[in-house]
């Protein structure tokens, strides 16, 4: 296959994952982008370091795009993280056979998707997954931050922290997302969300930790692959549910062995991937009281409460101490007193619009 034959192959399948009128969306973004690029590599160079700073200046200069649906962000983002997640399988024994090239999806939504093949696999990520995973992040580092300042013996009372949590902002903001996401299953366009710029370091751990699980799951589906190529990577016997839970072991692993490598906690004690499942949780929730819609139940992937509790079991088997297993509890009742309260502000919208 040359090159142009092998673009033609890609951009078959991202017009696959384009939802309707996307093409509009992505025409904008790719205008927005070259009229702003030299504003972004003196943003870059402003808040990045140094040596940072001018290799992200110096790439938004000269970046091309290669296809039609290419994006600079995307490939900034999730290419590293690719490659990272690779050399963990490497390292650790289970590599895989065919290399894997990272593609943007113009899909809005906030799932990835891989492309397994005899050759080389696809793995296609983009701004819908980069977007959910960046504007959770910042509600839930906010509210574990804010929630952290209580006196210790206050922490565990879901009362006193929704009682916090109620004199700040998040409440509202993650309400607004999940409304946002309830209305277009996207959190594309929503607009600016701020924080308080201390929280930028946690917020970049958190958005990563949830990111390599996303990567590292769908590495999972070539492992699969190649170790059972006439069965779409699923062992005999396995039914396709199962097989998805067979690709979160994957990612879970790759994101323990990630955290470990980059000091990253969010993602050593999974807290990234069980806060994504319950963000993506809340949302579902949210739109099923806006719009009496119970979620159809899947004959072939997991619902994100199956995710999370086989992310528990799995961390449970690891092995974890009991300083990690607190810390993973503090995060998920703060991320629960979040979500109990944004369900409760759209059952108060649905009723309002009822009553009109």
């Amino acid at each position: 296959m040359d090159d142009l034959e092998r673009q033609r192959y890609i951009e078959y399948f991202q017009r696959q994952l384009l939802p309707d009128g996307g093409d509009g969306f992505w025409q904008g973004h790719k205008a927005w982008f070259d009229a702003n690029r030299s504003a972004l590599a003196e943003q870059y160079l402003s808040v990045s370091r140094k040596a940072d700073g001018e290799a992200l200046a110096t790439a938004v200069l000269t970046h091309q795009d290669q296809g039609e649906y290419d994006n600079f962000f995307a490939k900034q983002i999730f290419e590293p993280l690719v490659r990272k997640a690779l050399d963990i399988c490497e390292d650790d024994g289970f590599a895989l056979r065919n290399p894997v090239k990272f593609v943007n999806s113009p899909g809005f939504e906030p799932s990835a998707a891989a492309m397994p093949s005899s050759g080389e696999h696809l793995l296609f990520a983009g701004q819908g997954t980069f977007v959910f995973c960046n504007y959770w992040s910042k509600i839930f580092s906010s509210a574990i931050a804010e929630v952290g300042e209580l006196p210790a013996e206050k922490r565990a009372s879901p009362d006193v922290a929704i009682a916090k949590l109620r004199q700040g902002r998040v409440l509202v903001d993650a309400a607004r997302l999940a409304l946002r996401y309830a209305f277009f299953d996207s959190l594309l366009g929503f607009g600016p969300l701020k924080q308080p710029q201390e929280l930028l370091g946690v917020r970049v751990m958190l958005v990563e930790a949830m990111e390599i699980f996303i990567v590292g799951h769908e590495v999972g589906h070539f492992l699969g692959h190649e170790a059972y190529p006439e069965t779409s990577g699923m062992r005999p016997g396995q039914d396709s549910k199962s097989h998805e839970l067979d690709c979160d072991a994957v990612g879970l692993a790759i994101s323990t062995a990630y955290g470990v490598r980059e000091g990253n906690a969010f993602a050593f004690q999974l807290i990234g991937p069980l806060l994504l499942f319950y963000a993506l949780r809340t949302c579902e929730q949210v739109k099923s009281i806006l719009f009496d819609e119970v979620r159809a139940q899947s004959e072939s992937h997991p619902s994100h409460e199956e995710r999370f509790r086989f992310a528990l079991d799995f961390l449970d088997g690891t092995g974890a101490k009991k300083d990690i297993k607190e810390s993973v509890q503090f995060a998920l009742d703060v991320a629960m007193c979040v979500g109990s309260q944004v369900q409760l502000i759209a059952r108060d919208l649905k009723t309002q619009a009822t009553a009109k």
